[in-house]
């Protein structure tokens, strides 16, 4: 679907509740979200089965609906707003765990987990940041390709992934903090190490959306070389290049490979668990960290591409 008949959802949710709060009632009754907790529907190719269920309505939705608030910056007064939001969109999917973490200017921000970290057959996180800055960021920050387009490819992916009867747990976090400087990953991070967590791979997905000057540009595929545990690094190349042959078998995109940097993954691998990431390459768009980020200019096509390269990675690790 186009990002102009996703609009017309999110306008009529907007007419709606008249405030920056999206009314979970509201978002039930646009069919938003029968789309993001529709059956999973099998075929020939189980893979193909499930990178098949990638619905762009979905990405569309969410992708809107984070980036109808003006700014998600986690310093702003208005910021639960966001959270609570945030909360009621992965309560679709199911029980949502809220994870409170203090910010240095000592205000309480939360990440937010669906899944059981704890399922001792191993568990693939799935996450991506929900907050959002720019050059005026207590203003005009919409965030949509950094990072509402991760938010929604890992939304899409677990509501797939988690009900398609693998052999691991499929777990997928919201992160906030992450803008000022990884806070909200660092803090769940150092617990999943204090808790014994059986994290197999942390996947990072942080900016999946963006429409470059060469529409053959490669999406890019993140594992660790040689960060601050080394011993992390095999088993994130395998992962990456896992992600690399399912995106030729399952997706049209082209991928390059680089070393994991400046995202969420990186207190996990800190932390001891092997991480790696997707990201698009969006850093060189004159749009990144600027109120230009906005809905109107995402790549939905690149986005959907890219979820379905993590449903299919993920499902071939498990053994889908």
């Amino acid at each position: 679907m186009s990002a102009t008949a996703g609009g017309v959802i999110l306008r009529r949710l907007r007419d709606a509740d008249g405030s920056m709060t999206l009314d979970r009632r509201h978002f039930l009754l646009s069919g938003a979200a029968a789309v993001l907790s529709g059956p999973v529907a099998a075929q020939a190719d189980p893979i193909a089965g499930l990178v098949d269920q990638v619905s762009t309505d979905a990405l569309v939705n969410v992708v809107h609906g984070l980036t109808r608030f003006p700014t998600r910056f986690t310093g702003h007064p208005n910021f639960p707003t966001v959270e609570g939001w945030m909360h009621d969109l992965m309560a679709l999917q199911g029980d949502v765990t809220r994870f409170g973490f203090q910010m240095p200017s000592g205000k309480t921000r939360h990440n937010f987990i669906l899944g059981d970290a704890s399922d001792t057959r191993g568990v693939i996180l799935i996450g991506a940041h929900y907050d959002s800055t720019s050059e005026d960021p207590l203003n005009n920050a919409p965030g949509a390709n950094d990072n509402a387009t991760g938010v929604a490819a890992m939304l899409e992916a677990y509501r797939i992934l988690s009900g398609a009867g693998l052999n691991k747990s499929i777990v997928a976090v919201a992160f906030a903090g992450e803008e000022q400087g990884l806070f909200g990953s660092a803090a769940l991070a150092e617990f999943a190490r204090a808790e014994g967590w059986p994290i197999e791979m942390m996947v990072n997905l942080d900016m999946l959306g963006w429409r470059p000057p060469d529409p053959n540009a490669p999406m890019i595929v993140e594992y660790d070389m040689g960060n601050a545990v080394a011993g992390n690094d095999a088993a994130s190349v395998a992962f990456g290049r896992l992600m690399a042959n399912v995106a030729a078998q399952y997706t049209t995109l082209n991928t390059t490979h680089a070393n994991i940097w400046s995202s969420d993954y990186m207190p996990f691998e800190a932390a001891g668990f092997p991480a790696m990431g997707l990201y698009d390459g969006g850093v060189a768009s004159p749009r990144y960290g600027t109120s230009r980020d906005i809905a109107e200019v995402i790549d939905f096509d690149r986005l959907e591409q890219a979820t379905r390269m993590v449903v299919a990675g993920v499902a071939r690790y498990c053994g889908g």
